[in-house]
Parts: structure tokens; sequence; C-alpha cells
């Protein structure tokens, strides 16, 4: 019975090769030279493809790989699938296996797999994605340095058909060599400007993609939302990683800066990282602002010259700025920012009541910020002595400046403890009990204060 059983599916295999084994050139296996020096050998390695390919349809990579292996060694140029389906049978290994000792020796032989396709097969920029991506995944930091530069070269040759994933994997090696000081900040710098270039490319090969339509579309589609996710991992490694000093940064973007005065583009990358790296009094900030916002006047441009010119004290320019900002921006809490901003320096120049519209205005678009709130008590304060003829009234401003402070933490929680500093400091101001009764004020009446601020509040001593 078992002889009559191998003698059937050795025959099967047989009618398999040599009747539906068409391969390149229209030539049989036994014909094909890449299955073989000769005859013999060539039938041997089409057994042995069509034995392994049995074990793998039926997800047995264990008794695949002795039949793979005969293939791989003696007729590695049959079919590009040995080195594809070779992948996933040492993936599975790798990911069934305890022992960490044979778990590396695994991992070593599907590193050897991708170089090895790649000397066959060529399509080097492919392959050397996946071997970057599974060696990161295999070995993570401890191979960073080897990573790093797989990666790169991939990345190099790949341009726009770069993975996403692969984009972030690179960067991230990138911050990791810093940090342990093997590259330097001008290394890390120049990884993230590759990165984003590539992603620039990336995403106009993928949304080409989208456009002509076809079996690619959807899983461009798909792509561009992962290149999105990318570019967001890549500016949050980059710029959490220390490398961005404003030195460096004048350094590399500096000495483009004439080529690219008229590229929109790069002065919104150059002026975005430097905001983001907390270089706005660097020079390079200003000039690529006033350039970006005089080639496409922006919101965002707009802000960047707003905040530039409150921290250098040019209240005139910052106030336009702040005017063309909260006016073009569309976004509701973006806007409170500006907004917000905008009240610290109507609070420099002294205007308070200014302080106070803007803050209003600031919590009308987002009612959960707690800040516009300490703006306008501060406000309250500051201009205290304003208010009214007597002492008394001078020092009843701070009960309506303290209310102020106390609705800021029941807002915003995180506001807390700064909060009960500023009540602790003007609480010391409120008017004197006996002072207050001579004009008929009681503890816990009710009380207006005049003035511009023209609030009600609760007597309190």
């Amino acid at each position: 019975m078992k002889s009559t059983l191998l003698k059937t599916t050795f025959s099967v295999l047989f009618v398999t090769i040599f009747t539906s084994g068409v391969m390149s050139q229209g030539l049989l296996p036994y014909q094909n030279p890449k299955y073989g020096v000769d005859s013999a050998s060539r039938i041997a390695c089409a057994m042995n493809i069509s034995l392994y390919s049995e074990f793998y349809k039926q997800n047995n990579y264990k008794d695949a790989l002795g039949p793979w292996r005969k293939v791989y060694n003696n007729c590695p140029d049959a079919s590009k699938n040995t080195f594809i389906k070779g992948a996933n049978i040492y993936k599975n290994l790798i990911a069934r296996e305890k022992n960490a000792v044979n778990k590396e020796a695994y991992i070593d032989t599907l590193m050897m797999i991708y170089d090895k396709r790649i000397e066959v097969f060529g399509g080097k920029g492919n392959v050397l994605s996946y071997k970057g991506s599974d060696l990161y995944s295999y070995r993570g930091d401890k191979v960073a340095k080897e990573v790093y530069t797989i990666i790169k070269e991939a990345m190099s040759l790949e341009k726009g058909e770069s993975a996403a994933g692969l984009i972030t994997i690179y960067m991230q090696t990138a911050v990791s060599l810093y940090s342990k000081k093997e590259i330097d900040g001008v290394e890390v710098i120049g990884a993230y400007t590759f990165a984003m270039e590539t992603i620039d490319l990336a995403t106009t090969f993928n949304k080409n993609r989208v456009a002509k339509g076809g079996k690619y579309a959807e899983r461009a589609q798909k792509e561009l939302e992962n290149i999105e996710t990318s570019a967001s991992n890549v500016e949050a490694l980059f710029s959490e990683s220390g490398a961005a000093t404003c030195e460096a940064l004048v350094n590399i973007f500096g000495a483009k800066y004439n080529e690219n005065a008229q590229d929109i583009e790069w002065l919104k990358k150059v002026t975005k990282l430097l905001n983001k790296s907390e270089c706005t009094d660097v020079p390079l900030f200003a000039k690529a602002s006033e350039q970006q916002y005089k080639l496409e006047p922006s919101a965002e441009a707009a802000h960047n010259l707003a905040r530039l010119f409150l921290k250098n004290e040019e209240y005139a320019k910052a106030n336009g700025y702040y005017i063309e900002a909260t006016k073009l921006q569309e976004d509701a809490l973006t806007n409170a920012l500006y907004y917000f901003e905008w009240s610290t320096l109507a609070m420099a120049q002294g205007s308070y009541e200014k302080v106070r519209s803007l803050s209003i205005k600031a919590l009308q678009l987002n009612a959960n910020d707690g800040r516009p709130y300490l703006m306008i008590g501060k406000a309250y304060a500051a201009d205290s002595k304003n208010i009214g003829k007597e002492q008394v009234e001078h020092n009843a401003v701070y009960w309506v400046a303290v209310d102020k402070f106390y609705k800021a933490k029941a807002v915003d929680a995180s506001l807390t403890e700064q909060a009960n500093e500023l009540i602790k400091t003007y609480s010391q101001y409120f008017p004197n009990k006996e002072e207050a009764f001579m004009f008929g004020i009681e503890d816990g009446a009710s009380y207006t204060v005049g003035g511009w601020i023209n609030e009600t509040t609760k007597a309190r001593f």
C-alpha cells in the first residue's frame, strides 16, 4: 500500500514537471540551463521546487525547508520565488523558534537570502528595504548602524517608491545612533532632510498612481495615509532628538537660502523647523519668514512674524502681523492660540482693555484653555490704580482679578499651581474690612468694580 502511494506521488510530480512546467523561453526543466549544468541536475532541481512548493502551500514550512535548501544551493537562478518563498519560510521559523542561538542563526540566513537574491535577480533597492526592515524588527537598536546604512542605500535607490514605514525606521536609527554618540548632529539633520525629501517623492509617486487608477490605486491611497503618519513620526523624532540645535540648523539651511529663496515649500520647511526648535531669534528665521509671507501670505507665516517681532519688542509690527494671522487662520483652536499670544502683546503695551477683549475672543474659540482667564486677571490687577478714586476701590479690583484666577484653574487643572500662586499673591491686597465698612461694603455683599472693568463680584476680606 505504502509503495503504491509513493509511486503515485512521484508519478504526479513527474507529470507536473514535464507537462505543465513550461519555463523561460519555452524550455522544459531538463532543457533549461538555469536548472543546472546537466539534465539530471535540472530534473532534480525541478523535483525539489515542486516538493517544497507543495509543502509551502500547506504552510508546512519545516518540511519545505529541506528541498528548498537544495534549490537554493544548487539552482538559485531557477526562479525568483526561491528567494521570496525562502524568506517567508525563514520568517516563520524565526517566529516559532524558542532557542535564542537557533533564532539568531535563522536571522543570519534570512539576511543571506536577501543578499543572494540581489546577486542573482537584482532589484537592490527593493530587496534592501526588506532586509533593513526585517533586521531592525528582529534585532532592534543593537544593529542600528547596520540598518541605518542599509535603509539609506535602499531609499537612495527606491526614491519615491520607498515605503513609509521604512522612512520612519531610517529616522529612528539615526536618532538612536546620535543618542549613542555614533553620529553627530549634522548627520542627524542630514538624515532628517533626506527623510523629508523622500517623503515628498513618495507622496508625488503615490498621488500619481491614485490619479491613474488601476490595480495599484487602492494600495497607493493607503500608502498616502502611511506617508502622512511617517512624516509626523520623522518630525517628532527629529525635534525630540536634541540634534536640532540653532547653530546646526543655521549652518545647514543658511548656506542653501539664496538658491531656495523662491521655493515656498523649502521656506515653510525651514521656518517650521526653526520654530519647533525654538530658534526664532536667529536672523535666518526672520529672513525666511518674511520671504515666505511675501511669496504666499498665510496664517502660519504671519504668526511666525508676529512672534518674531513680539520677541524683539517691535510691537507695532507684531500687532500688524497678529491682525493678519487671525484673519487668515481658519482653524479655531489655532486661532485661539493666536489671540492668546496677541493678548500678551497688549499686556506688554499696557493696553489692558485690549488684553481682555483679545482673551475673550480666545475663550470663544477654545473654552477649555484657562490661560486667557489668567491674562484677564493680570490685566485687572495691573490697572487697579486707575479704577475708582478711593483706595478701597483700587483694592476691590483684586476681588475680580482673583475671580479670574479661580476660573482659570476650574477650566484647566494644569494651571492649578500657577493660579494658586496668583491667588495667594493678590489676595493680600484685598480691601481692609474696617476701611470697606466705612464705605458701606459688608463681607459677602455684592460689589461692582467700576471703570472699564465693570464686573460684579462678592466682597471678602
